[in-house]
């Protein structure tokens, strides 16, 4: 499920919504927030084969500048059709990190038009204790496609503006608010939202 940014210790993709054109490429980062001591990770994060390809997985540095291990990380990737796996190690016996920041970043190519949620899933949090260190999950969703083109079907109409005027003027926290609709990725259905959807009406692929 697509949520805003948690609280409290939470994975997350940032940013919570990205918009591409198809033979584009892209880069989201896989971030933790509000982590105390932090020795491992894994989790996986799941896309649309048909949408998206995973190309490459880069470490980010929370861990990798922060640990105060001579041997630093021990840094794992897996690349799948529709999943990339991911693991990391703090190597030998060190505290973990604490605080927030980027665990990884993940860059993928657009194959075709439409949707895709980047599923964070499978995720475990280990501290130097090897205890489990509880945290919330939050997804990701890419469009790709024309800009303005909220509904996915690849034609940017008044459907399209119909969605935005639903939740205009509702903020990212209040029950009225639809992320599709945010085409800016401000918090806020507004008029820079139904400007976008305005400039590129009657656009097509």
């Amino acid at each position: 499920m697509r949520t805003a940014q948690a609280s409290g210790t939470a994975l997350y993709v940032h940013p919570v919504v990205t918009t591409a054109n198809p033979s584009e490429s892209f880069t989201v980062n896989v971030n933790v927030q509000d982590v105390e001591n932090l020795y491992s990770y894994e989790t996986k994060i799941g896309f649309d084969s048909v949408v998206l390809e995973a190309v490459t997985v880069e470490e980010g540095a929370f861990i990798r500048d922060q640990t105060t291990s001579p041997m630093g990380t021990f840094f794992l990737i897996i690349i799948e059709a529709d999943y990339v796996h991911v693991a990391c190690l703090t190597q030998g016996n060190y505290p973990g990190v604490s605080g927030s920041g980027t665990l990884f970043t993940v860059n993928f190519n657009v194959v075709e038009a439409g949707t895709s949620d980047l599923h964070v899933y499978d995720s475990i949090f280990l501290d130097c204790n090897v205890v489990h260190i509880p945290h919330d999950t939050a997804d990701g969703l890419v469009r790709a496609t024309i800009p303005g083109d909220v509904n996915g079907d690849c034609t940017v109409n008044v459907l399209d503006l119909t969605i935005v005027a639903l939740s205009y003027g509702c903020f990212a926290w209040e029950p009225g608010y639809n992320l599709e609709a945010d085409l800016n990725n401000d918090g806020i259905v507004d008029m820079r939202d139904i400007t976008i959807v305005a400039f590129n009406l009657g656009k097509t692929m």
